[in-house]
């Protein structure tokens, strides 16, 4: 099903954004979209589940769904992948039992976003991956996940109560030198939360960049791509009222401009 509002945007240069689940529905990710869109970039919902009937597709922006999740296809033309929060991972696809508290996993999701993601790696597709993304990015590449953080000595509650809100809750430190160094132009700032499980080995493939107040890990970056980035806090919800959230999806944006330009140069130099 392909969904095009009245003002659909154009076909070139625009950035993945993957559906999320609500009742075996399609949960259109709009906080993401609106903030690719705020940083400039041409954002397209691909999900794997159909839309509930109150689900309206924000004005300009292409939404696709049913698709097929073992089909690497619909990423054809894309320039970037954001893959969103959402519910737990199993713990079975990185080798541990079901901790009780362990819940809203959607292995149909979940093996969507893994052939997408295996796509866009392969080619070196800028990625963001936010909280359920970052957490799925590392089970990918072959770590594993704590199930329930506040298990672990001297960690906080970083679940918290409803939706994640815009304002920040805790400290982060960011490692001198990162790319969110960089992206930030600090390496110290505060940051929302809403999550109750995170990384515990981390896959050899990631390099940990940010780290909460009470060391649970919140940022990582692949060590063999040009821009894979991975965050445990929720940015998409802090953009509009905190304005240096958004210059990640700037820097985001500019990763997959810049891979359409190689890209394009490269097929322009095989023609």
């Amino acid at each position: 099903m392909d969904i095009t509002p009245e003002r659909a945007v154009g076909d070139g240069g625009w950035i993945a954004v993957v559906g999320q689940l609500r009742k075996e529905g399609a949960r259109l990710p709009v906080p993401y979209v609106k903030a690719v869109a705020a940083a400039g970039g041409t954002p397209r919902v691909l999900s794997t589940f159909e839309l509930l009937p109150s689900e309206e597709p924000p004005s300009g922006v292409r939404v696709l769904t049913a698709l097929d999740p073992h089909d690497a296809g619909v990423l054809d033309g894309a320039v970037g992948l954001l893959l969103p929060g959402g519910g737990d991972i199993d713990p079975a696809w990185y080798g541990r039992p079901r901790h009780p508290r362990t819940h809203r996993i959607s292995h149909r999701r979940d093996r969507f976003e893994c052939t997408l993601l295996e796509a866009a790696l392969a080619c070196d597709m800028p990625v963001l991956a936010i909280c359920h993304g970052m957490q799925l990015l590392n089970v990918f590449l072959g770590g594993t996940l704590h199930q329930h953080l506040v298990e672990q000595p001297g960690v906080m509650d970083h679940d918290g109560e409803g939706l994640p809100g815009p304002d920040p809750v805790h400290g982060l430190r960011i490692a001198e030198g990162s790319v969110l160094a960089e992206v930030f132009g600090t390496t110290s700032l505060r940051v929302n939360s809403h999550h109750h499980q995170g990384l515990a080995r981390v896959a050899a493939e990631l390099e940990e960049i940010a780290w909460a107040s009470d060391g649970v890990l919140e940022g990582v970056v692949s060590r063999r791509h040009s821009w894979v980035v991975g965050v445990q806090w929720h940015p998409e919800v802090m953009a509009p009222v905190h304005e240096p959230q958004l210059a990640l999806f700037r820097a985001f944006v500019d990763a997959t401009r810049a891979f359409e330009a190689a890209t394009s140069a490269e097929e322009r130099a095989t023609a």
